[in-house]
């Protein structure tokens, strides 16, 4: 991996979230995708890095109403079941690829 500095974050529609980062790969994340996997103190257990919040649990018309950048390292997703709390680094969601 050369970069992991997103060049474009889109929300096409309330069920995607594409990232084209800065050495040309493109990452397209479902909404279900992205709250399977959110990294917050609710989902995750901070002590032991477990995952609390079983991502099977998360329905497939999962959708987001709201993406945010925070700072320049990550970006903040508001779900349609209310979920708020995850800060998602730009290094964790390329490691996260669902492409592989």
């Amino acid at each position: 991996m050369t970069s992991i500095e997103p060049r474009v974050i889109t929300k096409s529609d309330p069920t995607r979230v594409s990232i084209e980062w800065s050495d040309g790969h493109s990452t397209v994340y479902t909404a279900r995708e992205l709250r399977q996997i959110c990294p917050c103190a609710g989902c995750v257990d901070e002590l032991t890095g477990k995952r609390t919040h079983d991502p099977t649990t998360v329905p497939g018309d999962m959708v987001t109403q709201n993406v945010a950048l925070v700072g320049n390292y990550a970006i903040t997703i508001r779900f349609s079941d209310g979920h708020e709390t995850g800060i998602y680094p730009f290094r964790m969601l390329r490691e996260n690829d669902p492409s592989g």
